[in-house]
């Protein structure tokens, strides 16, 4: 997929955009941009057409065109803020050549009506030098009124850049939000609740004991409450058991929104939020251990989940993340201990003890033993076949019981 994208009218001069209560100017490069990365982040080949500086406006739009005009891209999209002379006008709305209902257009506009501004549609753009000159299919967003407070607070409220272009980038990349991955053949995505325990575990506990990062009943727990048990939408879709949201994360995205609990207990809806996307749910797993051990809000000096790390102990672990805020739920530790002590996971946490020999003793592994010596060389061929290095040893038959 190529998209070409332009970042609407100069930055001075010639072709400068509309100022109300903000720069038309500067928030297009702001949403562009962000647009431009989250379309990178998820491996599409992005052509930026934007131009700062223009002689007029008609060199400011022929510019972007043939810039446009050199690639073979799957859509045009220029970002642009509407302004009205009574200043009253308000709304998002998208131009496309004849006012063709493109779905992509139509998915745009009720992307950003749902951030709280009023869809004025999907319209005829055949007079808009941009729509009717560039090769490519085209659209020009109308992101909102610059010059009408409730439209810049809604602008605001939604997260400014950012809220905007992850809903455009929800509307033409589908791919996004519906990930094309393949189920693993060893992973079986419809388990029952003690596969999915015993899947879980499996993966849990051999990074225990390599890495001794989160301890296997807890992370088994999230897994389940945080993708019931393998069941949600990102689950499904996104190989992702957990919901974690980007953070640096630069594979593959998926967009869908998230329900949060504020500080005071009420719950919130955050609108087009973007979340890990995986391979399989191992990659889900072993990831999620991975940004526990890593993860920090001031440039690695400190670990934001220090204390859960390596830490024996489920109940205290559990409290550590609700601590941490891992979670915005204010029952958090509370339901994972729950969840462990109802499926009596904290089996996955126990290990059979370190045995080792006396001084001066070692563990032998001893593959057979034989009275014929060529009984014995063959069996040493076949394993060193197998790429198993062994060895020949005379000893007296009751040493070697």
């Amino acid at each position: 997929m190529v998209v070409g994208i332009n970042c609407g009218h100069t930055k001075s001069g010639a072709g400068y955009g509309a100022v109300g209560f903000i720069k038309e100017s500067e928030h297009t490069r702001l949403v562009g941009q962000a647009l431009m990365d989250l379309l990178r982040s998820a491996g599409v080949t992005v052509i930026d057409c934007t131009i700062d500086q223009a002689n007029s406006q008609s060199e400011y739009l022929a510019a972007a065109v043939a810039l446009a005009n050199r690639q073979d891209l799957d859509w045009f999209i220029s970002i642009h803020f509407n302004a009205s002379g009574t200043h009253e006008g308000h709304g998002t709305e998208v131009f496309t050549y004849e006012g063709r209902q493109y779905q992509d257009a139509l998915d745009v506009c009720a992307n950003l009506s749902e951030l709280g501004f009023t869809n004025r549609g999907v319209k005829s753009g055949s007079g808009l030098y941009v729509i009717r000159k560039t090769k490519a299919k085209s659209m020009l967003i109308e992101v909102c009124f610059c010059d009408n407070q409730q439209d810049i607070d809604t602008y605001n409220a939604a997260g400014g850049a950012q809220g905007i272009a992850k809903a455009i980038y929800k509307g033409i990349y589908k791919e996004a939000v519906l990930p094309s991955v393949q189920m693993p053949a060893t992973e079986n995505h419809n388990p029952t609740r003690d596969e999915f325990h015993a899947f879980v575990a499996e993966i849990a506990r051999k990074d225990w004991q390599e890495c001794h990062i989160m301890l296997p009943s807890v992370v088994i727990a999230q897994a389940a409450i945080e993708s019931a048990v393998g069941t949600s939408e990102l689950a499904q879709n996104a190989n992702a058991l957990f919901g974690i949201k980007l953070n640096g994360w630069t594979g593959r995205t998926y967009v869908k929104d998230a329900t949060e609990q504020n500080p005071d207990g009420s719950y919130r809806v955050d609108k087009n939020e973007l979340w890990r996307a995986y391979d399989s749910w191992e990659q889900s797993v072993l990831d999620h251990n991975d940004y526990i051990a890593s993860r920090s809000t001031d440039g690695g000096r400190t670990l934001r989940y220090g204390p859960v790390i390596g830490c024996s102990d489920y109940i205290l672990t559990c409290q550590y993340l609700e601590q941490c805020k891992y979670a915005t739920s204010q029952t958090y530790a509370e339901t994972l201990i729950n969840y462990i002590e109802k499926y009596n996971l904290h089996q996955y946490d126990e290990f059979e003890p370190e045995q080792l020999a006396p001084e001066g003793y070692l563990w032998i592994v001893q593959a057979g033993a034989y009275k014929s010596l060529n009984n014995a060389k063959k069996l040493l061929q076949g394993l060193e076949k197998m790429g198993i290095v062994c060895l020949i040893k005379k000893y007296k038959a009751e040493d070697s019981i």
